[in-house]
């Protein structure tokens, strides 16, 4: 029996004519408003919504979601739209007939050299496997246009309340799945302690939008305001301890980099911090923001207490919908609890046969488990591709029947001379090359593609049983499963993952040109090479490296834009070789393949500071914004913000895009003959 809340499955099946008609039949009497089509086909009144645009959405809640799944399941996408039903209402998911898998589905998984039906359905064949199993609806039913406050969000009101009006300095976590009223619970907690008493709030969030729902229950705005005593702030200005605030807010915390939530909590010993984060959700995981930075919070002197919400507002408890979508998606693996510290010779590896894999939904469910927990970000899209993606294998250690760690590897290269040499031009982007892609088209080194490359994508121990070298022997296991020329991996970078992996016999041979979205930390490359060709490519890359890095830290950190710990920049510039001049040749080739290719400019800033300097006499040519860019950027090292400003333009990706130009001005101009 329904409850009156519940939000209701209709799978309809057939031809995309056949499904588009029957969803309008059923929504015949909705008011078109009230209706979120995702797809191209929706009939009148309705209007269709291009999958991309749903996440401009979140906050906003539907009676209805159509979603149009007959060329495959977009994990990520039915991850986002079922939280976006109201309880009561439903969601129509458009499907081909039963026993039927679309072939589209292969599309988007295709990786050179695999040809398409190297794609597996694996996931497809799981998603119909959890359709069959959920309770479905043939109505649309009665929407419900209420959120339902809870006793338990009412008590976790109440407790941050008493957190923000007290004046000494805490750390509140919040942590609740999509649905709970996490950041409603924020704002009336901010409303009801500014209401006590005058109180400097700043809330911050990856984004304004991301807050949007703080600040609409905590001043009835569906915007940050402009009062202020509450207001949004970046996060990056919280970090520098541009404004002061006796609160400080931060919603969707997982989102945000471990190393900038320290910052943000060291730059403001005397606040009130509260952090909340989703904890299973389309857009990632809460579970690493609990693993590393709730860990490093609880170690500070700053008093710590956890709050958890588990009773949903938008929709009755025991809601179908979200248990079909916890299922299908795996939203809440976890890893199993641990066996007892197994002794070394009770451990086994395993590389798993996927089509077994998927049929032991107990095994998967450890496996991606330990990688959510570990990881960033894992979305269920990453489901997917563990399962189909047909240049990806799947690696673990077992002990007592129990998944003890975890990793996904990545077959690359072995591609023509053609096929790197379009990539180094910028002409041609490779899924699933990663390293491909940073190797030969940001470093230009075209020979890279040609070399075949296991790549380590993501590797996790059991949280339980960590500093007992479990991950060191799995990734042993994994070099002794492969023969390439080359095992390497990408990552953001922090000491003590550049000291595991130097253990293992890699080295580092590239530095990113600013912190990663999802780490916050410089992502790097690290290189094991077995082949000869492999090992001369090292040489060059580091060399390259020692050269370089130098000016690189100095830009990556000009005008705090990121911050590098001293520890990290150490781990970074160690063991490097001693840096040699580079040939005007080799100057002139770099600053040509920025100039005209896709090198971003801090990949050859060394050499670019040079080319320009070379040809000072030639700036005053320039246009006024190129002039002041090339000079903010290369010559002072001021940071991309400030560049822009100073060059009087509207963003930093206009600043660099006015810089790219500006060298390639200079470049025609010093290569014109004298007149």
């Amino acid at each position: 029996m329904l409850a009156r809340r519940h939000r209701r499955l209709i799978a309809l099946r057939g031809t995309p004519a056949e499904t588009a008609a029957r969803a309008g039949a059923l929504l015949a009497s909705s008011a078109p408003d009230a209706v979120l089509w995702v797809g191209a086909d929706a009939p009148a009144p309705f209007t269709s919504v291009a999958p991309a645009h749903t996440r401009r959405l979140l906050g906003r809640s539907f009676d209805a979601v159509v979603l149009d799944a007959h060329g495959g399941v977009d994990a990520d996408l039915l991850g986002r739209v079922h939280g976006l039903v109201w309880g009561g209402g439903a969601l129509i998911l458009r499907r081909p007939p039963v026993g039927t898998l679309p072939e589209r589905a292969r599309a988007g998984l295709v990786v050179a050299p695999f040809a398409e039906d190297a794609v597996g359905l694996r996931f497809e064949r799981r998603f119909e496997a959890a359709l069959a199993r959920a309770p479905q609806a043939d109505a649309v039913g009665q929407a419900v246009h209420a959120l339902h406050g809870t006793a338990e969000q009412h008590a976790v009101v109440a407790r941050l309340v008493r957190a923000f009006g007290d004046p000494a300095p805490s750390t509140v976590a919040l942590l609740a799945d999509r649905g709970r009223g996490k950041s409603s619970a924020l704002g009336l907690a901010i409303r009801a302690a500014r209401e006590a008493g005058p109180l400097r709030v700043v809330v911050t969030a990856d984004s304004p939008g991301a807050a949007a729902e703080v600040f609409r229950f905590a001043t009835g705005a569906p915007a940050p305001p402009t009062v202020d005593d509450v207001r949004f702030v970046p996060p990056t200005a919280l970090a520098r301890a541009e404004v002061e605030a006796d609160v400080i807010v931060v919603d969707e915390a997982a989102q945000l980099p471990v190393a900038l939530l320290q910052r943000i909590a060291a730059a403001h010993p005397a606040a009130r911090l509260a952090f909340a984060t989703t904890a299973h959700g389309y857009e990632g995981t809460g579970r690493g923001f609990v693993l590393r930075f709730l860990e490093w919070a609880r170690a500070q002197p700053r008093p710590f207490e956890l709050l958890t919400l588990r009773d949903p507002i938008r929709w009755d408890a025991g809601d179908p919908l979200e248990r079909f979508v916890f299922d299908a998606l795996l939203l809440d693996a976890e890893p199993a609890p641990p066996p007892a510290v197994p002794s070394p010779d009770a451990v086994r590896h395993v590389a798993y046969d996927r089509d077994a894999l998927a049929a032991d939904e107990d095994a998967l469910r450890q496996v991606f488990g330990l990688l959510v927990h570990a990881h960033y970000r894992t979305t269920p899209g990453d489901l997917h591709r563990l399962l189909d993606a047909p240049n990806l294998r799947v690696h673990a250690l077992t002990a007592a029947g129990r998944v003890v760690a975890a990793s996904l590897v990545a077959l690359e290269g072995g591609l023509d001379a053609a096929t790197g040499a379009a990539v180094a031009r910028g002409d041609a982007r490779l899924r699933g090359h990663a390293l491909v892609e940073m190797l030969a088209g940001h470093a230009g080194h075209v020979e890279a593609a040609g070399l075949r490359i296991v790549r380590s994508v993501r590797i996790a121990a059991h949280p339980d049983l960590r500093r007992l070298g479990l991950a060191s022997r799995l990734v042993d296991a994994v070099h002794a499963t492969y023969a390439p020329d080359l095992f390497g991996t990408l990552f953001g970078a922090t000491p003590a993952l550049l000291r595991f992996r130097r253990a293992l016999g890699y080295a580092l041979a590239r530095v990113g040109v600013s912190a990663g979205s999802h780490s916050g930390e410089p992502g790097v490359v690290m290189l094991r090479p077995v082949s000869p060709a492999a090992r001369d490519l090292l040489t060059a890359l580091r060399a390259d490296l020692a050269r370089d890095l130098p000016l690189q830290l100095e830009l990556m950190q000009a005008g705090d834009e990121v911050v590098l710990e001293p520890a990290l920049v150490a781990a970074l510039t160690a063991d490097l070789p001693a840096a040699t001049p580079r040939s005007p040749t080799a100057r002139d080739a770099l600053v040509h393949a920025y100039a005209f290719g896709p090198r971003p400019f801090e990949a050859v800033a060394s050499a670019v500071v040079d080319f320009v300097l070379a040809h000072a006499d030639r700036l005053a040519a320039l246009s006024p914004a190129e002039r002041a860019v090339v000079e903010a950027r290369a010559l002072q090292r001021r940071g991309w913000v400030a560049a822009t400003a100073a060059a009087g333009l509207d963003s930093p990706r206009a600043a660099m895009r006015a810089l790219r130009r500006a060298v390639r001005a200079l470049w025609t101009l010093a290569s014109a003959p004298p007149t």
